[in-house]
């Protein structure tokens, strides 16, 4: 995991880090802040471990709820034998679906309808 830090970071840069860390937490507190960053560190690992197993737990039931969706239309849409064309079919427009009848076009009127005392009589202002 860390093996680009080593690579990266000579012999003589790890000995001013060593040098410098001693200086600052004293050798007598050197062991027990080492357990403290080393906890922190497990403790950062196991959230993250974690973390991913919930991503790959929510992956996995997205994908199983996507082939239940898929295996749902195909058998409501199933053509003549091919199930892996009902879905493009239905999208592509080739095959009908169950409910599209077509609605008779209402007549629409040629002249409106006005009734005799309003035609004949202008309105005064």
């Amino acid at each position: 995991m860390f093996a680009f830090i080593f690579d990266s970071v000579g012999f003589g840069e790890w000995f001013l880090l060593l040098a410098v860390v001693l200086i600052v937490v004293g050798p007598k507190k050197l062991p027990s802040a080492a357990r403290t960053i080393g906890g922190y560190y497990a403790k950062f690992r196991r959230a993250a471990e974690g973390f991913k197993r919930q991503l790959l737990d929510m992956e996995t039931e997205f994908n199983k709820a996507a082939e239940e969706a898929e295996k749902g239309v195909n058998g409501a849409f199933k053509s003549e034998g091919d199930e892996s064309t009902a879905v493009p079919a239905m999208v592509d427009g080739d095959v009908p679906a169950a409910d599209a009848s077509p609605e008779p076009a209402a007549a629409a009127p040629s002249e409106p309808a006005v009734s005799g005392s309003d035609a004949e009589t202008p309105k005064e202002a």
